[in-house]
């Protein structure tokens, strides 16, 4: 036998460097909301990274909570940047280019339907920063980083299958 055990204890392994990893690549793709469908490669790349870095296989329950929270910290600090440049300098990262995005698909439609369309993208534009905001970014934090950070961190887990189990 080797004095090197088969089962690593999965809370003694640091998970800050996959946190930072992932964490990083889910700030860069949530700085434009409409890359918000692509988070599971900053899960993937967070749970990978902590593979790589204890050399150890994961559980599909870990490897989703590393993503996770690798999501977590990553939309949390960049929805923190788009808030502090909304309040700070009216300026939100994005809006413009989603609401033009928006008219553009109004555009076509009958000229009676269309303007209740867009009256509430004005209202879209004119909104201010407040408790109805904050609340549903707070929910789409959870969301987005619920769904993309436990389908990357499931894809690294069941792709990276070598070397001790960390339970």
């Amino acid at each position: 036998m080797s004095d090197i055990s088969e089962i690593v204890d999965f809370d003694e392994c640091s998970v800050k460097p996959a946190l930072l990893a992932g964490g990083a690549i889910a700030f860069v793709l949530t700085l434009n909301p409409l890359s918000v469908l692509l988070l599971f490669l900053a899960g993937f790349a967070a749970t990978s990274t902590f593979i790589f870095k204890h050399q150890v296989r994961l559980e599909l329950k870990h490897g989703m909570k590393v993503g996770i929270m690798a999501c977590l910290v990553g939309v949390g600090a960049s929805t923190a940047v788009y808030d502090i440049l909304w309040v700070l300098f009216d300026y939100r990262i994005g809006m413009e280019f989603n609401l033009e995005l928006l008219a553009r698909f109004i555009e076509p439609l009958p000229e009676g339907s269309s303007e209740t369309m867009q009256d509430q993208l004005d209202k879209a534009r004119e909104e201010q920063f407040g408790f109805g905001p904050f609340i549903q970014q707070l929910m789409s934090l959870f969301v987005t980083s619920g769904i993309g950070g436990a389908v990357g961190g499931a894809l690294a887990t069941a792709v990276f299958k070598k070397g001790r189990l960390a339970q």
